[in-house]
C-alpha cells in the first residue's frame, strides 16, 4: 500500500513538473514566435480574450505532448489533442475576414500561389502556413484505432480538406482553391514522413535495447 502511494505521488509530482515546464515553453513560443504570426491566421488578435484562449490552447497541447514523450498520457489525451487541433483549424480557415476580397469563389489555377508570392511578404507567410497547417494531422490520426494505416488516414485527410474548402465557399469566407489543396497535401506528406521516420528510429532503438 505504501509503495502504491509513493508511486502515485511520484506520478503527480512528475505531471506537475511537466505542467510547469509546459507553461515556460508556451510562454516562450507564444510571445517570441506566434504572437506576430497569429494575426495573419486569425482576425482581431489584438483582443485580450483571443490571446488568452490561444495561450491556453498552446499550453494544453504542449502539456499533452510532454506527457506523451514521458509516457504519462491517458487514453483520452490523443482525442483531446485532435479536438484542439481541429478547433484551431476551424477558427482559422472558417473565420470571417472583412479584409479579404475575392472575385471568384472557385480557383482552378493550380499554380496561382506563385503569382501571390510575387506580391508581398505576407503572401509568403500565408504560403508556409497553408503548407504546414495540416502537417500534424497524420500524427493525430494515429490516435484513431479504425484509421490504422496510411491509406485510410490519407483518404480521411482528403475528405477533411475538401470539406473545409467547400465550407469556405458555402460560408462566404474564402475560395475553393486547388492550389491550397496542393499545399495541404505537401504538408500532410511531410508530416507523415516525419512520423514514419521517428517510428522507425524508435523501432531500431527498441531492438537494440532488447538485445542488450
Amino acid at each position: 500500500m505504501a509503495e502504491k502511494n509513493i508511486l502515485t505521488n511520484k506520478i503527480i509530482c512528475t505531471k506537475a513538473i511537466l505542467f510547469l515546464l509546459s507553461i515556460g515553453i508556451s510562454y516562450l513560443l507564444f510571445f517570441k514566435v506566434f504572437f506576430n504570426i497569429l494575426p495573419v491566421y486569425f482576425g482581431n488578435m489584438e483582443s485580450l480574450n483571443k490571446n488568452i484562449l490561444a495561450f491556453f490552447i498552446m499550453l494544453l497541447a504542449i502539456y499533452i505532448l510532454l506527457k506523451m514523450v514521458f509516457n504519462f498520457q491517458s487514453k483520452w489525451d490523443g482525442y483531446l489533442l485532435l479536438f484542439l487541433y481541429f478547433f484551431v483549424v476551424v477558427l482559422g480557415l472558417l473565420r470571417q475576414d472583412g479584409a479579404i476580397y475575392v472575385e471568384t469563389m472557385i480557383n482552378f489555377n493550380l499554380m496561382s500561389f506563385i503569382n501571390d508570392l510575387q506580391m508581398n511578404q505576407i503572401s509568403w507567410l500565408i504560403f508556409f502556413i497553408n503548407m504546414i497547417i495540416f502537417m500534424p494531422l497524420y500524427f493525430l490520426l494515429t490516435f484513431i484505432p479504425i484509421w490504422n494505416n496510411f491509406i485510410k488516414r490519407w483518404i480521411v485527410f482528403e475528405i477533411i480538406i475538401i470539406i473545409f474548402e467547400a465550407l469556405q465557399v458555402f460560408l462566404h469566407v474564402g475560395v475553393f482553391d486547388l492550389a491550397d489543396l496542393i499545399l495541404y497535401n505537401i504538408g500532410f506528406f511531410i508530416g507523415a514522413g516525419i512520423v514514419v521516420f521517428f517510428q522507425k528510429m524508435l523501432a531500431i532503438y527498441s531492438k537494440k535495447g532488447a538485445s542488450i
